[in-house]
């Protein structure tokens, strides 16, 4: 049996074969259906996860993201244009190439690294609060606009950028998970900025990333800043563009202050800097 979200797409002919997208593991695309005044909206279907589409001045515009983990290969991807009481299908194919993220080797104290049950059990628990809060923000499949953003995605804090995303990680000589985030070196105590508009939906202390946040901005896509001194709103907030959510620290297991500054859309854990030059591209009406 055929698992679409795993496999690649290979059973078009030449003959029908779809219009492609083209997409680096890790990267966010725009994507606009020129669609005419009469339609209503616009859903997509990528990786068994719903994709939201919004009113754009080109017609109706989505970002795409392809999970860093996502094997390169061609993927189908499904549009149904909504009219009051007509459905449009399109069919497209999204095509992933490979992307060469290194790696980061690095050692740390035996206890941040080899964990006591106790500390595992913390792990999986909070691991959990995390899947939880990704699965409630999926978006709906009506093709309503759910964004909370509007505006041009900021880099939320001053600092070096340490391209780390996607690294595999060898801590303390042990193969690990790769690394998520991407990492913005900055003094202790630097102030740290919502990069969009939305809701915080997880703030807490947690063992790996420490003092942490995770905003919605709806539709599927969060952003995600950990490693914190100080969080300066709290859970159910609603916080603007450019507001001042923490501080900048070395919380969780951190080898030095940092800010980690991560995103997923949809699913698909993506490179934050990919996320800021997609939305670039994007003008809404």
């Amino acid at each position: 049996m055929l698992a679409f979200s795993l496999c690649p797409f290979a059973f078009l002919h030449a003959e029908d074969a779809a219009p492609s997208i083209t997409v680096h593991q890790g990267e966010v695309v725009p994507f606009t259906m020129p669609v005419d005044t009469g339609s209503n909206a616009v859903v997509g279907q990528f990786q068994d996860q719903t994709i939201l589409f919004f009113r754009s001045k080109s017609g109706f515009t989505a970002l795409i993201g392809a999970d860093l983990a996502l094997s390169p290969g061609k993927y189908p991807l499904s549009v149904t244009v909504l009219r009051e009481k007509l459905q449009t299908k399109k069919a497209f194919v999204v095509e992933v190439l490979p992307t060469l993220f290194g790696v980061e080797t690095f050692s740390l104290p035996k206890e941040k690294v080899d964990l006591s049950s106790v500390t595992l059990a913390r792990v999986e628990k909070e691991a959990a609060k995390f899947k939880d809060v990704f699965e409630q923000g999926r978006p709906s499949s009506d093709g309503g606009d759910e964004r909370l953003w509007r505006d041009l995605f900021l880099i939320p804090v001053e600092g070096e950028r340490a391209m780390t995303f996607g690294q595999k990680r060898v801590i303390n000589g042990q193969d690990k998970n790769p690394h998520t985030g991407e990492d913005i070196r900055a003094p202790l105590g630097r102030i740290v900025t919502a990069s969009n508009s939305g809701k915080i939906v997880l703030s807490g202390d947690f063992f790996f990333n420490g003092l942490s946040l995770v905003i919605d901005h709806g539709g599927g896509l969060f952003t995600m800043y950990f490693h914190l001194s100080e969080i300066k709103v709290k859970q159910g907030n609603f916080v603007r563009q450019g507001e001042v959510v923490g501080k900048v620290g070395q919380s969780g297991r951190a080898t030095g202050p940092h800010l980690h500054w991560g995103a997923r859309i949809n699913g698909a854990r993506v490179d934050p800097f990919s996320l800021v030059n997609a939305a670039k591209g994007v003008t809404t009406p």
